[in-house]
């Protein structure tokens, strides 16, 4: 018998091109774009799809009208959709065919088959009601791991899920009359595709197809009730020197904010921040709003954390999982529904057969004053694992990077470090910068961190 939720839930994505036409779902350049105009380049994707028996499509947009009008394009054609980066060389394995809205070289894709939204013929369709009520084809989707201490993981998502998720979102938060959905994260990610697709798609919120990363241009929409998502990094760097932008709601995920980084984001926002705790493998898990320091997380609806004693790992049951998950954070539980935060586990990786603490080693790191930031990763050389160190210098010491040479500050690192790390925990290559790489969701992920090291050679790393 069919399940009725996912009935309702392969709808909710479906009936988007069954909604009046002159609705507006999203905002390009300030210009709007209609239902009308998505259900026209959903049947213009899938007429370019209909003939192609390619099922791995790696999904790449630039824009977001654009994303959600391939990723529907794709799911009505009964193709998986793939989310991901495909200028990265290490997930060319996770897909056969590439749906873009970029320009690129088809010489760096011999292997792949490639469609460019762009380049698809125009055809005058008309549409029938029957053609658009029927469910998906496809109903699951993939997403990977932001890969902190290695290559990112594919999780398989379902349309059931991600409905799921904002159902929670409505029932703990209510639906507000919001105007405007802006995100400075991509839509590539699950933070992005939850809270800038997906909730704008359900409770009907238009929203900015391109990124909004400055101050400047998040002011053009003052006068809207707005939703911004966005992330630690860009809460951090607000400009106190401009004037306040009051925001409806402000959403952050990819790292827990200080309490007095919540109160900046008051002061310069004109709202505390909803930070999200959860992960593309769980969803979200928790939120809170810190109204005093130490303000503890509350988990939505439906779920609940334990603490689970043979694994010394919290455990979390959540609606949006087949199965519990153990967590990768200490955690500390204090109620039913709350808990607070205690950093990461150990990350542990095995060096010629001994377990190495990759956490330790960059707790030790991070205690120096030369320090802003360390982050310790494995890379593979000649068949064995070694460790590699990015540091990124506090300000004062930044001007380390003009006066020594690498090798210089190479030797002074491992000095400073030869009384506190084990020979096996001291990294054998080290990259230092003026501030650590990160994705479009404000995370510094194993990729971009590796990408420090490719190709490049250092005297005496």
């Amino acid at each position: 018998m069919a399940n009725p939720s996912k009935i309702s839930t392969l709808n909710f994505l479906s009936q988007q091109l069954l909604r009046s036409e002159q609705e507006i779902i999203a905002f390009r350049h300030n210009l709007p774009l209609l239902v009308a105009d998505l259900k026209t380049k959903v049947f213009k994707i899938s007429n370019g799809l209909k003939h192609d028996n390619n099922q791995l499509w790696a999904l790449s947009m630039h824009d977001s009208f654009n994303f959600v009008a391939g990723l529907l394009a794709l799911l009505y054609s009964g193709k998986q959709p793939r989310l991901l980066n495909p200028y990265h060389q290490e997930m060319r394995q996770y897909y056969t065919a590439l749906l873009t809205d970029n320009e690129i070289n088809n010489s760096q894709f011999t292997d792949k088959k490639i469609i460019n939204i762009n380049h698809l013929p125009s055809h005058n369709f008309r549409y029938k009601n029957r053609q658009l009520t029927h469910n998906f084809k496809q109903q699951t989707l993939t997403l990977f791991t932001s890969g902190s201490t290695g290559q990112p993981k594919p999780i398989e998502k379902s349309v059931h899920q991600l409905q799921r998720e904002i159902e929670i979102l409505n029932k703990d938060w209510g639906k507000s009359p919001y105007d405007l959905i802006i995100a400075s994260v991509s839509h590539e990610h699950m933070y992005g595709l939850t809270f800038k697709i997906m909730l704008s798609l359900h409770n009907k919120i238009p929203f900015v197809c391109e990124p909004v990363l400055y101050q400047e241009h998040l002011a053009s929409f003052k006068n809207k009730h707005i939703i911004y998502i966005t992330s630690p990094s860009i809460i951090k760097t607000l400009d106190r020197n401009l004037p306040v932008i009051y925001c409806d709601k402000v959403i952050s995920s990819g790292g827990k904010l200080r309490y007095e980084e919540s109160q900046f984001c008051l002061e310069k926002l004109g709202v505390l921040p909803n930070e999200i705790y959860g992960s593309s493998e769980t969803g979200i898990i928790a939120t809170r709003q810190q109204t005093q320091p130490n303000t503890p997380w509350q988990i939505f609806s439906s779920m609940r954390i334990e603490y689970d004693q043979s694994s010394q790992q919290a455990i979390l049951y959540s609606p949006l999982l087949d199965e519990p998950e153990l967590l990768n954070d200490k955690i500390e539980i204090i109620s039913d529904k709350h808990f607070h935060l205690l950093g990461r586990r150990d990350k542990i990786i095995k060096i010629s057969e001994n377990r190495v603490s990759l956490t330790h080693i960059e707790d030790k790191i991070n205690q120096l004053n030369e320090v802003e930031q360390a982050i310790i990763i494995p890379l593979e050389q000649s068949n064995r694992t070694i460790l590699a160190a990015v540091i990124e210098l506090t300000p004062n010491y930044k001007t380390h990077l003009q006066t020594y040479n690498h090798l210089k500050l190479t030797q002074y690192f491992r000095l400073l470090l030869k009384d506190t790390l084990l020979l096996i925990e001291m990294p054998k290559k080290w990259r230092f910068v003026e501030s650590l790489p990160k994705n479009s969701q404000g995370k510094s992920t194993y990729i971009e961190l590796k990408a420090l090291f490719n190709g490049i050679k250092k005297y005496n790393e």
